[in-house]
């Protein structure tokens, strides 16, 4: 890694050259946490796509036992769709081998404005040691992007960024020290870390999910380091980092 970088709202990658970028997309609550646990069940892959309808038609193009149509809109699960966005939804046999179309209000819509990157992989409090060992494996410089909350910047989305700087600062800086407008997010990840429950449920995106009865999502979600694995982009699919695609 030479250089390491938060973007706070996907919006500011418009003109921006991310070309030889790996781009860490960061969606806690929940997109990111629900991709991590889907794959680390058995997903076959899953296929962001941003509009509902979009979804909807591209579930036509598989057979209907080997696909579920997924997501969500400002929390609900979309009618008519297999599943919402709860990483509860994904954690049994029912996602095993299963293509898996997933909309959301935020973290795909991450996932698209990242795509010229040269690279793009997802994180979370619950794989956060392997994606932070994957960035400082990476030769290039490293975008951490959070997709914050319907245009408005994401406290849970920022502390899980400032815990992946902080992880790499050491190496990167061989301190943590080097001051730079990412080291915020550290420090807000150091007053806030510790009781990630308690910083969800403060937030907007968790007061909103808490409000529709979806409190087990943010004790979930909270966990650190539950999953040793990468979902990385490969093609319009995001499968397990070294996993073959078909």
């Amino acid at each position: 890694m030479t250089g390491l970088d938060i973007v706070l709202l996907p919006e500011e990658l418009k003109n921006k050259d991310i070309s030889d970028c790996l781009v860490v997309v960061i969606d806690v609550l929940r997109a990111s946490s629900t991709i991590t646990t889907a794959l680390h069940y058995g997903a076959e892959k899953i296929i962001p796509v941003y509009m509902p309808e979009q979804a909807r038609a591209r579930a036509n193009e598989y057979p209907a036992e080997s696909v579920l149509l997924c997501g969500e809109r400002n929390g609900a699960k979309l009618a008519g769709f297999n599943l919402g966005n709860s990483p509860l939804e994904y954690n049994n046999y029912k996602i095993k081998g299963k293509i898996i179309l997933l909309t959301t209000t935020n973290g795909v819509k991450a996932i698209e404005m990242a795509k010229s990157a040269k690279e793009i992989i997802v994180g979370s409090f619950l794989n956060n040691k392997a994606v932070s060992e994957h960035c400082l494996s990476y030769a290039g410089k490293v975008l951490l992007v959070c997709a914050g909350d319907r245009g408005n910047v994401s406290l849970e989305d920022t502390v899980c960024a400032g815990m992946i700087r902080s992880s790499c600062a050491y190496q990167l800086y061989k301190n943590d020290y080097h001051f730079d407008d990412s080291t915020v997010a550290s420090i807000i990840y150091r007053d806030s870390g510790s009781d990630l429950i308690a910083m969800m449920k403060k937030s907007v995106w968790g007061n909103h999910l808490i409000e529709m009865g979806l409190k087990d999502d943010i004790a979930f979600c909270a966990q650190k380091n539950i999953y040793n694995i990468i979902p990385i982009i490969k093609g319009d699919s995001i499968i397990v980092k070294d996993k073959l695609v078909n």
